[in-house]
This record gives C-alpha cells, sequence and structure tokens, in this order.
C-alpha cells in the first residue's frame, strides 16, 4: 500500500500514514523525582537521631543529594515504562499536506477560491 495519497480535487497536496501518540516528557518527570528526593531527605535528616560529628544542615545536604539523584533515576525508570506504553497505544491517522503561507494555493484556500468540488455560499 502506497503511504502517499492525492484527495479529490487536490492536485499537489499529498496525504501520508502517520502514527500519533501522547509521549511524556522526559524532563518535567525526573525533575519531580529529584524534588520528591529532596522532599524525603528533608524528613530523614530533620526527624532522625542527631548526631555528635554533623549538624542537621549537613546531613541534610548530604541525604538531597543523594535522594535525589535517586529519585532522578528512578523518575527516568518510570518515564521509559510510561513511554514504551504509549508506543503500544499508538494510533495511525492519514496526515494531509498543507500549502505553505506564502504560496498561492495557501492565499486560495485562505479566501475560499480554492475549487474543492463543492459549492460554497449561502442559499437564499
Amino acid at each position: 500500500m502506497s503511504s502517499e495519497h492525492v484527495p479529490a480535487g487536490s492536485e499537489s497536496r499529498q496525504s501520508r500514514e502517520v502514527r500519533v501518540r501522547r509521549a511524556p516528557k522526559f524532563g518535567p518527570f525526573m525533575g519531580a523525582g529529584v524534588v520528591l528526593g529532596i522532599i524525603l531527605a528533608a524528613v530523614s535528616a530533620y526527624t532522625g537521631p542527631e548526631n555528635a560529628e554533623f549538624t542537621r544542615n549537613s546531613v541534610f545536604g548530604f541525604l538531597a543529594v543523594v535522594f535525589g539523584a535517586i529519585g532522578m533515576f528512578l523518575a527516568a525508570l518510570i518515564v521509559l515504562v510510561v513511554d514504551r506504553i504509549s508506543v503500544r497505544r499508538s494510533r495511525k491517522m492519514l496526515a494531509v499536506e498543507t500549502a505553505e503561507e506564502g504560496s498561492d494555493d495557501a492565499e486560495a484556500d485562505r479566501d475560499g477560491r480554492r475549487d474543492s468540488g463543492t459549492e460554497t455560499g449561502t442559499t437564499a
């Protein structure tokens, strides 16, 4: 089956079959993992027993780096799984090429002058 198809009434327009899916964005997922790791670090540092050698702030700083990195890694794994699921749920659709903004075809489409096989206008 050919992926190029010329619709009726359009000599220069082509269409092709494409796959459409909703893919997650990696940045927000990984950022949320870091934030969650830092929150867990704060809870661990300020609710645990106090250490004689280190202040709570220094313990929090160390745990924030460690838990933030672990949170980012786990979030990256989760986003990869969600991305794989979105690939499986993708749908095939037909994409039709449109005219470029500065071309005569685009101006004809915008003004309604292109002959598409149907009469445009109102009836009295």
